[in-house]
């Protein structure tokens, strides 16, 4: 019966580690608006036809750009993970301003931290999003 009862708490434990990672964080969504930035950079950059992203880890600093008159807003989705590789913070970072546009948002990252980050072009407002205008996840110790 202690077995028994030793196997079910180590069960429930796993099954607790597992459920509450993916759902411990509250996902941050922002609207950037800020049209210039306090970071001196380097800024490092992902883009395609589609949309722009710039992360500067000097500061914390996001910028996105809307390069497609296409009807849609764009974003930078982003995960932080800590040194174990647990998720503890991640959100949107929206640019709803339109083709030509480009705005920063600032955001206060815990140093030694993995960041992993991407922009697209999606339905602001909306969980959609078209994978297709997505620019390849890049990765950085902020």
């Amino acid at each position: 019966m202690k077995r028994i009862a030793t196997v079910a708490a180590a069960a429930a434990a796993a099954f607790t580690l597992f459920t509450s990672q993916a759902s411990a964080i509250d996902w941050e969504h922002d609207v950037a608006i800020a049209t210039t930035t306090s970071s001196p950079g380097p800024w490092q950059v992902e883009g395609n036809i589609f949309v722009s992203g710039l992360f500067a880890s000097n500061g914390d600093w996001f910028k996105v750009n809307d390069l497609e008159a296409d009807g849609e807003s764009v974003f930078i989705m982003w995960e932080l993970r800590n040194d174990s590789g647990v998720l503890v913070r991640g959100g949107k970072v929206w640019m709803t301003k339109g083709k030509g546009e480009g705005r920063y948002q600032n955001k206060n990252f815990t140093e030694g931290y993995n960041l992993k980050w991407r922009a697209c072009a999606g339905e602001y407002g909306s969980t959609w999003y078209d994978a297709f205008t997505c620019t390849q996840y890049a990765y950085t110790e902020v």
